[in-house]
């Protein structure tokens, strides 16, 4: 889920990023984000909250976890929202991705701390409306108990990809506890007509969701779709669909782009293309280094593929073996402003589709970076399953279409580029 370099560990920045009085001079915050990851960690989930954070531009009170322990830290990505934060929490509790006995210590620290806050304000909760987001789902359960307690408090929850589904569209699973939280979850869904998986965190996260919030945020209708379709309780399944609504990934104001410069230039005599992301798995660019590879030599020279990921050491490795290393570049994840800056300057940047899950009729995954591809102003050349809402989407900003996991469509499309036949 990482995609940008890590810094420094635990650590006096997160010391001096806690927060618990507010300045009374900016102003009190309306909106309390619950985010189990959140800025300065390295973690797409935690940037894309904190870039939800800045397009709503109120200011905000934070909950979110301490993740030194498995995510890295970037202080620049604090610059995204920073500024909008009046109070802040960094709960000191094991993080895990969806142990319960982890989900119980994070709800037991956070509903503390939103009683404290509460108190603080007069025994009034002093919020309108309260903003959380998975993937990690321990950020709805603790929303779903402060939504419980408050409910006046209007509740937004967004889902970044489907969570009782993984990419290939089998069950995600974790098991729950039969315990004090787990009586109040099933008080706080009630009663319904069909009860969901009762042993999987997951499906208890989405339910909490189906039933409780008041607002349900999905990336693309897509998505929309596939995760409502899984509700098996009729009167759930209508009540969610009444509440649900698609917000792509965020993009930032085009002054983001320009705070933190890149050390590193570029080569003028090549069409230079940048790929940001894991070299392995689902989105993987192998297809497009496969394309490289086919091309005679005289046109690799005029193109330059950057890789930036997390595992430079085996990419090197495999671009050795295709003997690719005149036209592939390895580089470390960059720091995320930087990411930012640097796409800018790239001619072409590379987006690659999920493929079809095994029991979706349409693709439900839409990139994280799509947002942050569309607000660069850098032409996009999109490797595409043929479902998906980047395929289906008429943007001006994705010039290029190829279909995914097709080597020698990459490899034709590099050829006429690296020719001329196509300009960017």
């Amino acid at each position: 889920m990482t995609d940008t370099a890590q810094s420094t560990t635990r650590p006096e920045l997160i010391d001096s990023l806690v927060q618990d009085r507010a300045d009374e001079s900016q102003g009190p915050a309306d909106r309390l984000v619950v985010a189990y990851c959140f800025t300065p960690y390295v973690d797409t989930s935690g940037t894309v909250m904190a870039k939800r954070v800045r397009l709503l531009g109120e200011p905000v009170d934070v909950i979110q976890n301490e993740m030194s322990s498995i995510r890295g830290i970037d202080p620049g990505v604090e610059a995204v929202a920073g500024d909008l934060i009046r109070r802040r929490a960094i709960l000191p509790t094991q993080t895990r991705f969806s142990s319960w006995p982890s989900i119980r210590e994070w709800c037991e620290a956070g509903e503390a701390k939103v009683d404290q806050w509460v108190a603080d304000s007069g025994g009034t909760a002093p919020w309108r409306s309260m903003y959380s987001r998975s993937h990690f789902v321990a950020s709805h359960y603790l929303a779903a108990l402060v939504k419980d307690k408050h409910p006046e408090i209007e509740w937004e929850a967004e889902f970044s990809d489907p969570c009782s589904r993984d990419a290939n569209g089998a069950v995600r699973f974790a098991a729950v506890e039969h315990d004090a939280l787990l009586r109040r979850i099933r008080s706080i869904v009630g009663p319904l007509e069909v009860e969901p998986d009762v042993e999987n965190v997951f499906a208890w996260a989405e339910h909490l969701v189906w039933s409780r919030a008041d607002r349900i945020v999905f990336t693309n209708e897509n998505q929309l779709e596939y995760m409502i379709g899984f509700i098996a309780d009729p009167q759930l399944q209508r009540r969610a669909r009444e509440r649900a609504v698609v917000a792509h990934h965020p993009m930032l104001p085009p002054r983001f782009y320009e705070l933190d410069r890149a050390d590193q230039e570029l080569e003028s005599d090549r069409i230079n293309i940048g790929y940001f992301g894991n070299f392995y798995g689902k989105q993987s660019p192998v297809d497009v280094v496969r394309g490289i590879s086919a091309l005679d030599k005289d046109l690799r020279r005029r193109l330059a593929l950057h890789i930036y990921t997390n595992d430079t050491e085996k990419l090197d490795e495999y671009i050795e073996a295709l003997d690719v290393a005149d036209c592939v570049r390895a580089h470390p994840f960059l720091p995320f402003l930087q990411f930012l800056e640097i796409s800018t300057r790239m001619d072409l940047l590379l987006v690659i589709d999920y493929p079809l899950a095994k029991d979706a009729e349409k693709n439900p995954f839409l990139l994280s970076k799509w947002g942050d591809y569309e607000g660069s102003g850098t032409p996009v050349w999109g490797l595409l399953e043929e479902s998906s809402v980047l395929s289906a989407m008429n943007h001006d900003a994705i010039r290029f279409r190829t279909p995914i996991q097709q080597p020698t469509a990459a490899a034709q499309f590099l050829s006429r580029l690296a020719r001329g036949v196509i300009t960017i």
